[in-house]
């Protein structure tokens, strides 16, 4: 992997989990850490692009001591928490389809648990069972009946079936019948895929991905979205790691993103596989 222009200020946007920060979903290798600030003091623009939201990810991008566009909930949501130039971007899904899909029928009895969030604010139908949560650092949801406690509009509605029988029908039924507003990705939590006994839903407004997410950011800055460079780990990043110039996958990461990845890393996440690459690429 090389940059044919070392002395371009590049756009990196980082994926979290599995990516930047280590298998523990809390700390960062130093040598990844260490070469995103070295970046940014060269004139580099470096932005998280994650799927958590807003709340699970301030102390991750206050660490890195950033003051770019923050991309959370997969590009559901673009925000500019120090400078507060960029006016926020929320992609919604309205409490009215959000609440006609927990009620379909094609989910009756199947429903184990469920939790919908927004930009702001997130709600956990059986807090017993947070089954999402991977960063013991980040604050819990609030625990409500998401039909009656949750008002307003939501950005993500995830959902733990109570079986696997008939998986793909839910998944096709519910993408069938609210494909105009949403779409439903199967067993998508932070990226990664694993159809399970109890298998999860991830339902969000149809446009968000994070290629869009992608090009929004690098309009921003005024990067050309070629020489953009991105570092993903699962197929949540895919859209991603394909939109820009310089999409990199990490060696730990899933077959079929390291497919269409411009580069892989040698190192993993846990190794500090991002700090080592970008240290490799912008070495003059």
């Amino acid at each position: 992997m090389k940059l044919n222009d070392k002395n371009k200020k590049r756009l990196i946007l980082i994926d979290l989990d599995g990516t930047t920060l280590k298998d523990d979903h809390l700390t960062i290798n130093p040598i990844t850490k260490n070469a995103l600030q070295d970046a940014i003091k060269e004139g580099h623009t470096v932005c998280i692009c994650t799927g958590r939201a807003l709340k699970d990810t301030l102390h991750i991008y206050n660490e890195l001591e950033l003051d770019s566009l923050l991309v959370t909930l997969d590009g559901g949501h673009i925000s500019d928490p120090v400078h507060k130039n960029f006016k926020r971007i929320v992609l919604p899904i309205s409490e009215e389809i959000m609440k006609e899909i927990l009620v379909h029928k094609v989910l009756k009895n199947k429903i184990e648990n469920v939790i919908v969030e927004y930009y702001h604010s997130n709600m956990i139908q059986n807090a017993s069972d947070n089954f999402f949560v991977a960063d013991s650092n980040a604050e819990g949801p609030l625990e409500g009946n998401i039909l009656t406690d949750w008002k307003g509009p939501c950005s993500n509605i995830i959902v733990k079936l109570n079986t696997n029988l008939d998986f793909y029908n839910v998944v096709n039924t519910l993408n069938s019948e609210f494909g105009n507003s949403v779409m439903v990705k199967s067993n998508l939590i932070y990226g990664i895929e694993n159809i399970g006994e109890k298998p999860i839903l991830i339902i969000t407004n149809k446009f968000v991905n994070k290629g869009f997410a992608a090009e929004m950011v690098a309009q921003y800055y005024n990067k050309d979205i070629k020489d953009v460079i991105a570092f993903g780990d699962q197929m949540n990043d895919y859209e991603m790691i394909k939109i820009v110039g310089h999409g990199v996958a990490l060696s730990s990461g899933n077959p079929k993103l390291k497919e269409i990845a411009w580069g892989i890393t040698e190192l993993s996440n846990e190794d500090g596989g991002v700090g080592d690459t970008l240290k490799k690429l912008l070495k003059k």
